[in-house]
């Protein structure tokens, strides 16, 4: 009897220490995203999926809904306050400058338990892929979400102008007579609209029109080249016209799912979302390019950037990085509408198509120079952009004047 007891309290003492050492084990991390709706639906699948399969590594998942930008703000006030950075943030490509200069991130390389493991998840990718998170030549994070612009198109709309698919214009030059034929056969209805909240949709139209915001080595702005100064005059002649209604995209949205704009350029990550909210027909084209020029196409998205500073921590990053890179983890986190970011074959959505054709034009989503200046940048050609397409203001004249005070603030800085 006594050695059945003995034997019982050894038992119970082992298992209180196995306890304690799995308490003594269990890591949390948190990630910090931009995303609501469906994709942040998805996005929490994916992290619920991940625990279950690592149920010593906790995830804590911040959604700040907004744009790349307004989530980084939060995260250097949150910074600014004393509270540490997130284990995971997931930054927009446009960011990386700032966030590698001024706020210190983990590198990839330093999250890897070893070379072989950190080889095998470099290989997932095409070094073009890679290349969207890779900043001076250090990989400060790991591609996550990758999307470029494409067209939704009101087929609804087109078909009560007398317009059918053959019509749904390629080129920006094409999608001007397709809106004054809109404006004329339905006149309570917009012809297009162009995204506004970032630089994405600036850079879209810019480049494919073959201009730059940035001179070659990328150190000062440039808003008076030929390419820009067209882009910039075309998209306001379409505000001047009435082709596109004077509102943000808070409003264009919801404008759009409810038949009232024929033509929405805007990323592919919104795929599920206008399907399931849209009333009308729907149809997903390329966007629109410039006639005789190569269309060129910034790379939409974000990576995962780890602030974690602790082994623990550490680890249990790289695993989750290993996890949504994997092919399981792509074939969960690409039914956002974003592309696949690695070599794997996934499922596709149905018209997400028109985008993966289009990855051929694909270019970086170019960040401003300067670090913290480049933020300040990015608020005032925001402002003047807005002044310049929707209230008219001149537009050789506003980009002159911008270009010579961004260039001002970078050598004053």
């Amino acid at each position: 009897m006594k050695k059945l007891l003995a034997l019982v309290l050894t038992l119970s003492l082992i298992l209180g220490m196995a306890a304690v050492a799995s308490a003594d084990d269990q890591v949390t991390i948190s990630v910090w995203h931009r995303w609501s709706g469906t994709n942040e639906k998805i996005l929490q699948e994916c992290v619920d999926k991940f625990m279950a399969d690592n149920p010593n590594i906790k995830i804590d998942v911040v959604g700040k809904a907004g744009e790349y930008f307004e989530l980084l703000q939060t995260m250097i006030s949150d910074a600014a306050a004393g509270n540490p950075k997130p284990d995971i943030f997931v930054g927009g490509y446009n960011l990386l400058n700032y966030i590698a200069e001024e706020l210190v991130p983990t590198n990839v390389d330093e999250l890897a338990p070893d070379q072989a493991a950190l080889d095998e998840l470099y290989g997932r990718f095409t070094d073009e892929m890679l290349a969207l998170a890779n900043y001076n030549g250090n990989q400060i994070g790991l591609p996550l979400a990758v999307s470029n612009m494409v067209m939704y198109v009101n087929m609804d709309i087109f078909e009560a102008a007398g317009l059918t698919e053959d019509d749904i214009p390629t080129t920006w030059e094409e999608a001007k007579k397709v809106c004054a034929v809109i404006k004329e056969k339905c006149p309570d209805k917009y012809g297009l609209y162009l995204q506004l909240p970032d630089t994405w949709g600036d850079q879209a139209i810019i480049f494919s029109a073959g201009g730059e915001m940035l001179s070659e080595d990328k150190s000062r702005v440039d808003f008076t080249n030929e390419g820009l100064i067209y882009a910039i005059q075309t998209w306001q002649d379409f505000y001047k016209e009435g082709y596109i209604p004077h509102c943000l995209d808070s409003e264009a949205t919801p404008m759009f799912n409810s038949g009232d704009i024929a033509m929405n350029l805007t990323t592919i990550m919104k795929i599920n979302t206008y399907k399931e909210q849209s009333t009308f027909k729907l149809r997903v084209a390329q966007t629109l390019g410039f006639e005789g020029k190569t269309k060129q196409l910034p790379a939409g998205g974000a990576a995962m950037i780890s602030f974690a500073t602790d082994a623990a921590k550490k680890d249990a990053v790289f695993k989750f990085m290993q996890f949504m890179t994997s092919k399981e983890g792509m074939e969960m986190w690409t039914k956002t509408g974003y592309l696949c970011i690695t070599k794997d074959e996934v499922p596709m959505v149905e018209g997400q198509e028109y985008s993966y054709a289009q990855t051929q034009y694909a270019r970086p989503w170019e960040c401003w120079p300067g670090g913290s200046a480049g933020l300040e940048i990015d608020s005032r050609w925001l402002s003047v952009r807005n002044s310049i397409v929707m209230e008219g203001w001149d537009v050789v004249k506003s980009l002159t004047d911008l270009e010579t005070e961004c260039n001002n603030l970078l050598d004053n800085q």
